[in-house]
């Protein structure tokens, strides 16, 4: 909902207070930061209420997931009077119903289609089963409503602090987004789902500890390694997986995901993310697959940083060889140029600096270079969000799509592996990581790839199911002789880890 206007946007905001929540004084702070927008009024509708249950219960998941900072923890925020007529929108973030009429153009938000406060939507999801919770933010004009932004958020079901927390910072930006900026969806809105009965939260507190002991028992007495398993390449990528060995060799007690395959004069490398035994940061390694059927050897390390790298996508353009390994610990995205390929490689450009990025796949496309990655808000979750830039050199500049994000949806966004040609369509793999990080693969045809225009749509998934006894997936590779994927299984802990679930449980 772009405005047309050189005057600003004269904008009121609706908060929780006194005590407003965090995330809304987020979302406070990124409006007042939009060009375009001025802050002429902010509203305090009162304190939420919240019993000593609830307190009680976000208490014990937070000793026990550390969610990160807490989105609903009050923080003072001072409000301010309009001191010239009547504002040109007013943004109702409040927990209380936004009024019915009287007020203009409104902006205020919903979840899965009902107005109520997004720690009721996820105790609901997590209550009922369901995996995603859905929030839209709807505009109430003449002559009618219309919904302008939409995410979906993880509804994990073992804890619904940690869920509501994540999408509640992810939906600050969400806001700041709908009142001024990229175009919006502006489809008219559907009908309100009554609210009913929301469960409560002593229903939650009586089924809570079975989750949280099955999860915290689970993490003390297994361990889950990621693999890799590499086979010829299949009729399609979501079957056959049962059957056969992998054709890539491991060595024990070391981690290897995010494979990465691809050909070069004739032969055909793997490159991935490893953890080696005992380290606490992971490298990128190679191993090369025979075209003989034999095993290969397993992988070894050719690029290492004094900080975490994963995921490294590995390309040619123009007669050269390049790798964009994920290095979202130091807020940018790198760029590396092989010197003696595979073995060697040097630093040649940061492509994008001070954003927190994941998973960057890189794709040469109608005369352009287009990158996809996972991008997130201050405090939420990469598993969210897919941005999207495009560049006519590889070491740019690149330019932000005005799209930004071109999908906010936890079941498909943060990318999964190199972007497939399958005949005439592009296939992009995206991760769902609603239930669990890791929790399929989803095969998204694009639809539309253009300087004003993305659309994708789902044509094929890959769950764990598919891979036998493994219990996530999140990387799919191909370079139409060989296929890999990641995939972690879960088997008993060490001895000396069992102790950890009981000082766990026993933690004040």
């Amino acid at each position: 909902m772009a405005s047309t206007n050189t005057a600003p946007r004269r904008i009121a905001v609706v908060l929780d207070g006194p005590g407003t929540p965090r995330w809304q004084q987020r979302a406070l702070e990124l409006l007042s930061s939009r060009d375009g927008v001025e802050i002429v009024e902010v509203r305090l509708a009162g304190a939420p209420r919240r019993s000593r249950l609830r307190t009680i219960h976000g208490t014990i998941e937070r000793r026990l997931f550390t969610p990160g900072p807490d989105a609903l923890e009050p923080v003072p925020v001072e409000p301010k009077a309009s001191d010239a007529g009547d504002p040109d929108l007013v943004v109702w973030l409040a927990e209380q119903t936004s009024p019915e009429r009287d007020v203009g153009e409104l902006l205020y938000l919903r979840h899965d289609k009902r107005q109520e406060p997004a720690e009721g939507a996820f105790r609901r999801a997590a209550l009922r089963g369901s995996p995603v919770v859905e929030t839209e933010v709807l505009l109430r004009r003449a002559p009618g409503t219309v919904v302008v932004e939409r995410t979906v958020s993880g509804a994990r079901p073992f804890s619904t602090t940690l869920s509501r927390d994540k999408a509640l910072w992810k939906i600050a930006g969400l806001v700041a987004r709908a009142v001024l900026g990229a175009p919006g969806l502006d489809e008219p809105a559907s009908r309100d789902t009554p609210p009913g009965r929301a469960p409560s939260t002593l229903e939650l507190l009586v089924r809570s500890p079975w989750r949280w002991i099955r999860v915290v028992a689970a993490r003390a007495l297994f361990v889950r390694p990621w693999q890799i398993v590499v086979r010829r390449q299949g009729e399609t990528p979501v079957a056959g997986w049962r059957n056969g060995s992998s054709l890539l060799g491991a060595r024990r007690s070391h981690l290897y995901a995010d494979p990465v395959l691809f050909e070069h004069e004739g032969r055909h490398h793997l490159f991935c993310e490893e953890i080696p035994a005992g380290a606490t940061r992971a490298v990128i390694s190679h191993a090369e697959l025979p075209v003989d059927g034999g095993r290969g050897d397993a992988p070894t390390p050719v690029l290492e940083a004094d900080y975490h790298l994963s995921y490294p996508f590995v390309f040619a353009h123009h007669g050269e060889v390049f790798m964009i390994p994920e290095t979202s610990a130091q807020r940018r995205v790198e760029l590396y140029r092989a010197t003696e390929f595979p073995h060697s490689w040097s630093k040649e450009a940061v492509l994008l600096d001070d954003l927190v990025a994941c998973d960057a796949t890189l794709l040469a496309q109608d005369g352009r270079l287009w990158l996809f990655v996972g991008v997130a808000e201050t405090h939420a979750t990469m598993l969210d969000e897919l941005h999207l830039f495009t560049a006519t050199a590889v070491r740019g500049p690149w330019q932000p799509h005005p799209l930004n994000p071109v999908v906010s949806d936890v079941r498909c966004a943060r990318p999964a592996g190199a972007i497939q040609r399958w005949g005439e369509r592009l296939v992009r793999p995206g991760q769902d990581g609603s239930r669990r990080y890791g929790g399929s693969v989803s095969f998204r045809q694009i639809d539309e790839l253009s300087l004003d225009g993305y659309a994708e749509h789902e044509i094929g998934r890959l769950d764990p199911v598919d891979l036998g006894d493994a219990r996530a997936t999140h990387t799919y590779a191909s370079d139409g002789t060989f296929e890999a994927v990641d995939l972690r299984r879960r088997r008993l802990a060490p001895m000396q880890r069992l102790g950890s679930l009981s000082r766990r449980l026993k933690r004040p």
